[in-house]
């Protein structure tokens, strides 16, 4: 353990807050509020990336930045040396990272924005590289002028090989594209239309063996109803000819959207919350995610986490 930070607060491996560890711009309300990235070839600097999001009125949106942790400081403990630097001025609650090659060690860091600052739509991806010389503030950026998502709700993941990447957008949809890690370029966008009754797309994530999709979909209820909440776990095949048709709902019940996250024990969590406010002390698992079907081994109530909550 070297931290961990929900992207507001850091923490050191003693679970006490970090030197200059406090206010990131991260959001309590943020699908993907952080993500920590080790700078190439130095395992003593961290990158935080943050991704901030308003919601109310007077609740200012930062959009995505990016904070500095040197481990060498404060005993090992580490200190965050730099603070808040602003790479876009707003962006979706989405990010995502993976490494471009195993040579250099560089790592694109990938979210879903605008195409120009204050536009009504994202419909631009932007890819960031973090090398040895740093975070390079200038983004690939891929435009897709068809795409008009208003949500920025919903999570961003890439396959373990970086060559696909999947974007939940609410009740604006599931995209697949393909990436290029050489040059950070997003393509080829397919449009997976959920057939199974709770269609709003929240959480994501792909299987150890590439080969499977998982989603978290719901029926979008409004967040704060006591009742009538109902989730699906959904499975698509990404070798079939027709994605979309390779759908398999592996589990149904009355719960709140939620997350979905590949430990690195090759299985894949799930949170569990029976509302907006209203979290569980369990997370589901899926056991054998490679596997097609209910072979997958969906367990709900797996694991217990004492008196700890998980939510959406």
């Amino acid at each position: 353990l070297l931290l961990y930070t929900d992207g507001i607060t850091v923490y050191d491996r003693t679970h006490n807050i970090m030197q200059g560890g406090s206010g990131l711009y991260g959001d309590p309300s943020s699908t993907q509020s952080a993500i920590v990235v080790q700078k190439p070839q130095d395992p003593n600097i961290l990158y935080i990336f943050t991704v901030d999001t308003s919601t109310f009125d007077e609740d200012p949106d930062r959009g995505l930045s990016y904070s500095v942790v040197d481990m060498t400081l404060n005993g090992g403990n580490g200190a965050v040396i730099q603070k808040n630097v602003n790479l876009l001025p707003d962006c979706s609650e989405k990010i995502t990272a993976v490494i471009k090659d195993c040579s250099d060690e560089s790592i694109w860091v990938v979210t879903l924005g605008f195409e120009n600052p204050g536009d009504a739509f994202f419909n631009t991806y932007h890819a960031f590289e973090v090398s040895t010389a740093g975070v390079n503030t200038t983004a690939v950026k891929s435009t897709f002028p068809s795409l008009d998502i208003q949500d920025p709700r919903g999570y961003l993941k890439f396959s373990a090989d970086g060559k696909k990447l999947a974007s939940a957008n609410m009740a604006f949809g599931l995209y697949l594209y393909d990436f290029n890690t050489t040059t950070g370029i997003v393509s080829n966008q397919e449009k997976v239309t959920v057939t199974a009754p709770n269609k709003v797309p929240y959480g994501l994530e792909f299987s150890p063996n590439q080969r499977f999709l998982y989603v978290h979909t719901s029926n979008n209820l409004p967040a704060l109803e006591e009742e009538g909440h109902s989730s699906s776990l959904l499975q698509y095949d990404l070798t079939a000819s027709n994605v979309a048709a390779s759908e398999i709902e592996i589990d149904r019940r009355s719960i709140y959207r939620g997350a979905l996250q590949l430990g690195q024990n090759g299985k894949i969590y799930r949170t569990i919350a029976e509302n907006y406010v209203r979290g569980t002390s369990f997370l589901g698992v899926i056991e054998n995610p490679n596997e097609l079907g209910d072979a997958a081994n969906y367990n709900h109530n797996a694991v217990h986490l004492g008196g700890g909550r998980a939510t959406q």
